[in-house]
């Protein structure tokens, strides 16, 4: 019986984060005629109207205050074009805009919340994300990229926790290290302590081309480049030099992880 083609689905928590880590290797898919998918779970446009200090001051830094989810995504379409990839944006909201249901109060409402647990209340998205994703992809069919959740932050905590899930229904899993997060070494050791038995890595090797289209893809997030790097040059450096020290003296490379057993060590 013929079998489908694989279908690489890269789990995106935020509009950048599969440009950022996987850049490389999504262009190296769709050079091969393989159109990878990328799926950005906290996606969605919150109520403008509603929002905390701490939310609205993130829309300053990103220099846009109308619609800055409305151009998040309208770069993060840009960027996949640039990479060839497919993508889909999905309605759930970003942890800056999630509240309470009932008493409307903001669950992360400081830049410390981001990288802390997961607020209690918020633990059903986990399954709610599994079970949407049973129905829209095939697990004969589909190879999923998630992220390790270096740095943990919340929404990369939830989609992480998501792929765990996912590879014990059988998908078959890779997990890509969050850039620029895994620019920390302690930040990398620190997600990998956590496991019972961590997975094994390996380094994809990465061409010229792939790395300035990489960085080309990363160049259209013009509202989180003064944010994260501080502006395009300085992105274009530390994309390669991360690359760079990845290659570990074999040119550029990304690493990802696979296999492993994840159960937290003070459980």
């Amino acid at each position: 019986m013929h079998k489908p083609p694989v279908k690489p689905i890269f789990l995106s928590p935020h509009l950048d984060d599969a440009a950022l880590s996987c850049g490389g290797l999504i262009h190296q898919q769709a050079q091969q005629g393989i159109r990878p998918l990328v799926i950005t779970c906290f996606a969605g446009v919150p109520d403008y109207c509603v929002l905390s200090p701490f939310a609205a001051w993130q829309h300053q830094r990103w220099g846009e205050v109308r619609d800055p989810v409305g151009l998040r995504r309208k770069e993060d379409a840009m960027a996949m074009a640039c990479l060839c990839a497919e993508y889909e944006h999905w309605d759930y909201l970003d942890c800056i805009y999630r509240c309470h249901p009932v008493t409307g109060e903001f669950f992360y409402t400081a830049e410390e919340a981001l990288f802390g647990p997961i607020a209690s209340e918020e633990l059903y998205l986990i399954d709610e994300l599994v079970a949407r994703l049973k129905i829209t992809l095939s697990i004969e069919s589909t190879h999923l990229y998630a992220p390790l959740a270096v740095g943990q932050h919340v929404d990369h905590q939830i989609v992480f926790q998501v792929a765990l899930q996912l590879r014990r229904l059988g998908f078959t899993m890779q997990y890509y290290e969050d850039y620029p997060y895994a620019e920390d070494s302690e930040s990398l050791a620190s997600a990998l302590g956590s496991w019972l038995s961590p997975p094994s890595s390996f380094v994809l090797a990465l061409s010229e081309e792939d790395i300035e289209v990489k960085i080309a893809a990363i160049r259209h997030y013009r509202s989180q480049l003064a944010m994260l790097f501080g502006d395009e040059f300085a992105m274009a450096k530390r994309v390669k030099t991360r690359a760079l020290a990845v290659g570990a003296g074999h040119g550029y490379g990304e690493r990802y992880w696979q296999g492993g057993i994840k159960e937290r060590r003070d459980a």
